[in-house]
């Protein structure tokens, strides 16, 4: 049986045969949300990655709000 780790929780995650690149799947134990990037060998990759707040903080007036 084929294999790949999840980079989330480092569980197996189990393949009957060898999956195509970009095929989502999910891990069996903590059920994140995984794509492949490699077949040989089997790589696993967040298929979801959330963005970065890059907004900046405001006061109660709708200033920005400065440290220093």
């Amino acid at each position: 049986m084929l294999t790949g780790i999840c980079p989330e929780c480092d569980a197996a995650v189990r393949f009957s045969s060898i999956p195509d690149l970009g095929y989502r799947v999910m891990c069996p134990s903590c059920r994140s949300m995984l794509i492949i990037t490699s077949s040989h060998p089997i790589v696993l990759d967040w298929a979801f990655v959330e963005p970065i707040d890059m907004s900046i903080p405001e006061d109660d007036r709708g200033g920005p709000i400065w440290s220093g």
